[in-house]
């Protein structure tokens, strides 16, 4: 739609307007509008009708224009963005619009997730990571300009979640109700997030839809539709939770939480005996620099130079006491300066790791296999993991507390009687996580 005040700023600059497929417009019409896009389309420079324009006006104002930017040939304004491939609109066109509302949309949904995790609800936050993907989806495929697919949501076919939206009682036993406070926080953000969807709804019919009421993506409107169905549905079922399950939940969110402290693990290596005295002469004894937070564990004095097909690594720490094989454990970072591929394994798991030369005082040592990027992992003594109902070989999820608050997945539970409770990550990811001495995890779930 043009208004009146916009047409004649149109006209007085002397610009024709013409809509994709209609032809250039009268701009003398009251109104025009369509939901394609317009193409606006300035006049050849034509120095004499700007020289008119300035008269009447001050030397000032005169120099005011001349300095105003201008926008160089090829070169994309700032006010206008792409809709789709090869085609520029202004950032107030329809569609831009929708996509800024679908886009705002999402990061409600991290928000929602944020405050379910504070509340103890797993099974909600992995219901929103779903959603997530499906307005990810809905995205690509306006922009692709490609039809948007899908089976079910939630479990739930398009004509099922209409269903139980429509009758809760049937299916979760609450009423169609106003809004309250008494239904508590979870329900109240999932009923935010129903409305924001159909927000995104309405922008959506705004952008698709046409003044004759013909629509050209039906199929990211419907999408979209039962996006909010799906939202009541879940907030139906918190409301129909049965008491014991209302108990339980409480219980398992007043459980003290599972901290643990975090311990950076810097590269270094574990010697067999052959290997330490071929490096350092026979008979040889590490040398004790420091205990380390495992007990009987330390670290040596003593150090080696890792060498790889690429670059070398100087003063590798050696930590005692020897094992029965030897194995390096390295960052990513210092498996690219090497030029050896990564490889993830749990410590005493070599096989499929690469090797590489070792470097000694008295001595090379030519590994064939053993040099690793350690598994992130947990120590636990027994009494530490019977308390966490974990056991040896489990994994966990663990949520980093720092200035950069990361969540690792996939830890590594280590049990033994000996073992003292600590975290060990790697040089790169305590890095990645900006992990200082203070800073500690706490576990989410196995």
């Amino acid at each position: 739609m043009i208004t009146p005040s916009a047409r004649d700023f149109i006209r007085s600059k002397g610009i024709d307007v013409q809509i994709e497929g209609n032809g250039i417009l009268d701009i003398n019409k009251t109104t025009f509008s369509s939901s394609q896009q317009t193409v606006i389309k300035p006049k050849p420079f034509e120095e004499k009708s700007v020289r008119q324009s300035f008269q009447g006006e001050t030397a000032a104002r005169v120099g005011a224009r001349d300095h105003m930017p201008v926008t160089p040939p090829g070169v994309k304004p700032e006010h206008m963005t792409h809709l789709h491939q090869g085609g520029l609109v202004t950032k107030t066109h329809p569609v831009i619009a929708y996509r800024g509302q679908l886009d705002l949309f999402q990061c409600e949904l991290v928000e929602a997730q944020v405050s379910f995790e504070h509340e103890g609800e797993v099974g909600l936050i992995l219901k929103l990571e779903e959603i997530t993907t499906f307005a990810r989806a809905l995205m690509v495929n306006e922009v692709k300009e490609t039809p948007f697919q899908w089976k079910t949501l939630l479990g739930l076919t398009p004509d099922e979640l209409r269903e139980r939206s429509h009758y809760p009682k049937k299916y979760f036993g609450v009423d169609h109700t106003p809004l309250s406070y008494t239904h508590g926080l979870v329900v109240a953000k999932l009923q935010h997030l129903r409305a924001k969807s159909r927000e995104v709804e309405l922008y959506a019919n705004r952008a698709f839809t046409n003044e004759s009421g013909e629509c050209t993506r039906t199929d990211l409107i419907q999408a979209l539709n039962r996006l909010s169905s799906a939202f009541y549905i879940m907030a139906c079922e918190v409301r129909g939770r049965k008491p014991e399950e209302k108990l339980e939940k409480t219980e398992k969110n007043e459980k003290p939480e599972k901290r643990i402290s975090i311990g950076v693990s810097n590269r270094h290596i574990h010697l067999s005996k052959d290997d330490l005295y071929t490096l350092f002469g026979e008979n040889y004894v590490l040398t004790l620099q420091k205990e380390l937070s495992q007990p009987g564990q330390f670290a040596a004095k003593e150090t080696v130079t890792l060498v790889g097909p690429k670059g070398m690594v100087e003063k590798v720490r050696i930590l005692g006491p020897v094992r029965k094989n030897t194995q390096a454990e390295i960052s990513a970072t210092d498996c690219y300066k090497l030029g050896i591929k990564p490889v993830i394994r749990d410590s005493g798991q070599h096989e499929g790791t690469p090797g590489l030369q070792l470097i000694g005082p008295q001595g090379k040592v030519k590994l064939e296999s053993g040099v690793m990027v350690a598994s992130r992992h947990i120590h636990l003594n027994l009494e530490q993991a019977s308390e966490w109902s974990l056991n040896d070989g489990d994994r966990v999820s663990v949520q980093i507390q720092s200035k950069r608050p990361m969540i690792f997945e996939d830890v590594l539970i280590r049990v033994n009687e000996h073992y003292q409770k600590e975290m060990h990550l790697d040089l790169d990811e305590a890095n990645a996580a900006l992990v200082d001495g203070q800073t500690q995890g706490v576990l989410m779930e196995v």
